[in-house]
């Protein structure tokens, strides 16, 4: 299944790490991304979170598996480990319009 089919932008080839942090263009650092989530990460690979200003990478699709980092309900995703927290923060997944769309409204 192909997810831009149900987004109302189509999705775009993203580096997960990107050429400035040393990411390569090979097919296992490069992934499917929603137009809004490669917009918000940018060349980002990860952010601090507060309060401890831990430094915390990003959900990588090659090495780590969804279901072990967000769960989703009603449409809104949550977080289940702090990379889920810090992916969710970033990539704005929370936003009420791409609530609305994962909810088919």
């Amino acid at each position: 299944m192909q997810p831009d089919l149900f987004a109302y932008i189509s999705h775009q080839i993203d580096h997960i790490i990107s050429i400035k942090h040393g990411g390569e263009n090979n097919l296992d650092n490069l992934a499917y991304a929603c137009f809004q989530c490669n917009v918000n990460k940018g060349s980002d690979i990860g952010t601090v979170l507060l309060p401890d200003r831990t430094l915390i990478r990003l959900y990588n699709p090659r090495i780590d598996y969804w279901h072990d980092h967000f769960e989703i309900e009603n449409g809104v995703i949550y977080p289940k480990t702090t990379i889920g927290q810090a992916t969710i923060k970033i990539l704005d997944f929370n936003d009420v319009d791409r609530i609305l769309e994962r909810q088919g409204d």
